[in-house]
C-alpha cells in the first residue's frame, strides 16, 4: 500500500511535467552524468510503447481482455472524469466504446525514465479521433503512467491524463 501511495504522489507531482513536457528526440545527446540507454533499456522502452498503444486502442474499442492484462489489479488512474480503480476504468472504457465509431488512437512524444529495473515512468501525448454518437470528435491529452513489472509482465499501476485544450488561432 505504501508503494501505491508513493506512486500516486509521484504521478501527481510529475503531472505538471506532463502538461509542459518538451518533445525529447532519441537522437539528442544525453546530459553529462546520465547513462546512455543500453540495448536492454531500449528494448524495454519499445515494449512499453507497444503496450501503451495497445492500451489506447483497447480503450476506444472497450476491449476488456486487453485492459485487464495491461492494468494492474491495484491500478489507480486520474483524469477529467475523476479517480478510478481498474474495474471502474474498464467499465468506463466499455461504456464509452458503445458510442464510438471509426476511432483512431495515435500516441507520440514519448519520454520514459527508469526508476529501477522493475519500475518505469512514461510521459506522452495522444490524439484520438473518431465519431461519438455520429458526431466527429478529436481528443488530445498528455498522460503520465507508472509501469511496474509484476510477475514478469509490465502493467500500469498508476496513471494521470490531462486534456490538451485547443488554442484559438490569432
Amino acid at each position: 500500500m505504501k508503494k501505491i501511495v508513493l506512486f500516486i504522489v509521484l504521478v501527481l507531482g510529475l503531472s505538471s511535467l506532463a502538461v509542459t513536457q518538451v518533445t525529447e528526440k532519441k537522437t539528442e545527446s544525453k546530459p553529462k552524468g546520465e547513462k546512455v540507454a543500453t540495448t536492454t533499456a531500449s528494448n524495454v522502452e519499445q515494449e512499453l510503447i507497444k503496450l501503451d498503444q495497445e492500451w489506447g486502442d483497447a480503450g476506444i474499442k472497450g476491449d476488456s481482455a486487453v485492459l485487464d492484462r495491461i492494468l494492474a489489479d491495484e491500478f489507480i488512474g486520474s483524469g477529467p472524469t475523476g479517480v478510478m480503480n481498474k474495474a471502474q476504468s474498464i467499465a468506463q472504457a466499455k461504456s464509452d466504446a458503445a458510442n464510438i465509431t471509426n476511432a483512431t488512437y495515435t500516441p507520440d512524444e514519448y519520454t520514459i525514465r527508469m526508476l529501477d529495473k522493475d519500475t518505469m515512468i512514461m510521459v506522452h501525448r495522444a490524439v484520438e479521433k473518431g465519431q461519438n454518437k455520429g458526431a466527429d470528435y478529436t481528443d488530445q491529452h498528455r498522460s503520465i503512467h507508472v509501469w511496474k513489472k509484476i510477475n514478469g509482465r509490465w502493467q500500469v499501476v498508476a496513471s494521470q491524463s490531462v486534456p490538451i485544450t485547443q488554442q484559438p488561432t490569432p
